[in-house]
């Protein structure tokens, strides 16, 4: 049953999805399901990449530990993304840590395997350059936010972000708490927390816990 599993949802990865079942049999046969209890550490920063990673459930901390002990959350990873392929071609120890913040799902998919689908088809090289290029150039963009935009212009930035992402644009829950949300931001949790009450004095938006409503669009997007 888990071999079903696990071919069911490289079939229907993006970077998988046009292989033949021959293809997707060779990888499931090199393919490993994990499953992840909250809080469990995925892998450290200095551990060997094997593979790269498929995120079915749950949700992946990505980040790392200064060396006072401050953590510093890269991103968050959501069902369905993948993670770990730049490492995997470096051939070197990652510089982050993954650690599930909900109890994860997710497919180790082995390095080996992944190199002889790429030797044989150009369409899975050409996706998996896409993503990596993607990735990076939305690093860029999260560094330049950071280095050129206030607290606020970046707090407003990430909510209409999530809001966009979301099913319902005006009423949504926030991807992870506040802890892990500043530290996205690069901003305090205290930071953080005021920013939030400004907006909702202003009445452009509503909180309450992770959830938030947008309850004027224009005037969020405006406010300064």
């Amino acid at each position: 049953m888990e071999k079903a599993l696990i071919a069911h949802q490289l079939s229907k990865f993006h970077l998988f999805s046009e292989l033949q079942p021959a293809q997707i049999e060779r990888l499931v046969s090199s393919t490993q399901l994990i499953n992840l209890l909250r809080g469990t550490t995925l892998f450290n920063r200095g551990d060997n990449a094997h593979g790269f990673y498929l995120l079915l459930e749950g949700q992946i901390k990505l980040g790392v530990i200064s060396p006072h002990g401050d953590e510093k959350v890269i991103g968050l990873v959501q069902p369905d993304q993948s993670f770990g392929e730049a490492v995997m071609f470096l051939e070197r120890p990652f510089p982050i840590y993954a650690q599930a913040i909900l109890d994860s799902q997710v497919l180790l998919i082995a390095k080996n395997a992944i190199f002889n689908i790429l030797e044989s088809d150009v369409t899975v090289v050409r996706r998996m350059l896409a993503g990596i290029s993607a990735r990076n150039r939305q690093l860029v963009n999260d560094i330049a936010t950071i280095s050129l935009q206030n607290s606020m212009q970046r707090m407003i930035g990430y909510l209409l972000k999530v809001s966009a992402e979301s099913t319902n644009n005006l009423n949504f829950q926030l991807p992870a708490n506040k802890l892990t949300v500043a530290s996205i931001l690069n901003i305090t949790p205290e930071t953080f927390s005021r920013i939030l009450l400004r907006l909702q004095d202003a009445e452009l938006i509503r909180v309450n816990g992770r959830d938030i409503t947008i309850t004027n669009l224009n005037g969020l997007k405006d406010f300064r």
